[in-house]
């Protein structure tokens, strides 16, 4: 696994450009159960008053919710989804803790609710949220299930995304020099949001497995909980390509070259050919020490983004190194890595 001196705070709910309240719409309005049937328990009620869960515990509810609008596919989303987040106290960041997501409308078919339970700080829901969690999947009573897909437009939950069609590069350098580019933010993003986990396939010469990220137990080096794994093909060189981030959002872009490096002097130049300017942001202090750098990376239209990098070190460190923070500071230096590295680079 790559490895750098940056951190970002795990955020479980949506960006700052997500649409949130605390009342479910009126389209949601009705009784959901498993497979429709509002004889068997356990049940989703949502109303005027708010949403109640029906177990044989009895009725409970309202249930303190936060409501997103756009988690399913960002900003720009235009879908049906509504995820209605359940809250449970505070977590550790001082934030809403909420363990339990009811995705309504959920794979955009209406009257359809998905339920998804992150465990990882491991809260108490009790026995009757347990029985919903368990449940998994719920459909409005009395409403009329979608059809079933024909075999030929049927398609695998396992497949790749393919990379949008792109010019050739002409070197690797060239190539990976795009794909940084696509994976900064845009520039119409508000300071310190991040995009959803569909934009990065927006980036050209990247094959992603599908979506949904993967969840995990244990964080990655920069206390991300969910990630999405890539394959970059840059004029004939693949690198592997790693998202990292939040349920609805990505933080960092991680690749490793594992075939022929490709050299920061190349892809500083290929960068500043594209348009982009890269300026040296952390370096060591001691001039010719063989230790990874980073750049703060621009351009006209994009937010910035700091990237890290570190080169192959053969035999110890045969592969070469980068990551791309959509963060847009660096996280000040410990008194350990001020010893070594400073962020006054002439």
């Amino acid at each position: 696994m790559l490895k750098r001196a940056l951190f970002v705070a795990l955020v479980l709910a949506s960006g700052t450009a997500a649409a949130q309240t605390d009342r479910p719409s009126e389209e949601l309005y009705g009784r959901y159960a498993p497979g429709g049937d509002c004889s068997k328990q356990p049940r989703i009620e949502v109303g005027k008053t708010g949403v109640f869960i029906d177990t044989a515990a009895g009725r409970q509810g309202p249930l303190p919710v936060s409501v997103c609008y756009s988690c399913a596919g960002g900003a720009q989303y235009e879908g049906i989804q509504q995820w209605v987040y359940v809250k449970y106290g505070k977590d550790k960041w001082g934030g809403d803790n909420m363990p339990v997501i009811m995705m309504f409308n959920a794979e955009e078919k209406r009257g359809l609710v998905s339920i998804e339970h992150d465990n990882t700080l491991k809260t108490p829901i009790g026995a009757p949220m347990t029985q919903v969690v368990r449940a998994k999947l719920f459909r409005q009573c009395g409403a009329a299930l979608p059809a079933a897909p024909s075999a030929a437009a049927a398609k695998p939950t396992s497949a790749a995304v393919p990379p949008k069609p792109a010019a050739p590069a002409k070197t690797p350098a060239d190539g990976f020099a795009a794909v940084l580019g696509g994976l900064l933010k845009p520039g119409e993003y508000a300071a310190n949001s991040f995009y959803d986990w569909r934009h990065i396939e927006t980036a050209p010469h990247v094959t992603w497995a599908a979506l949904p990220p993967e969840m995990l137990d244990k964080p990655m080096s920069n206390g991300e909980y969910f990630r999405r794994a890539g394959i970059a093909t840059v004029a004939g060189q693949q690198l592997k390509v790693l998202a990292g981030g939040a349920r609805t959002m990505v933080m960092n872009l991680y690749f490793k070259n594992e075939g022929k490096p490709i050299g920061t002097p190349a892809l500083l130049a290929a960068l500043k050919g594209a348009g982009y300017t890269a300026t040296l942001a952390r370096c060591p202090k001691l001039k010719g020490l063989n230790a990874p750098v980073w750049y703060r990376l621009s351009a006209p239209g994009k937010r910035p983004g700091y990237l890290w990098v570190t080169g192959a070190r053969p035999p110890q460190q045969p592969w070469e190194g980068f990551s791309l923070s959509l963060d847009e500071a660096l996280k000040p230096l410990t008194p350990r890595e001020a010893a070594v590295y400073t962020d006054r680079c002439a």
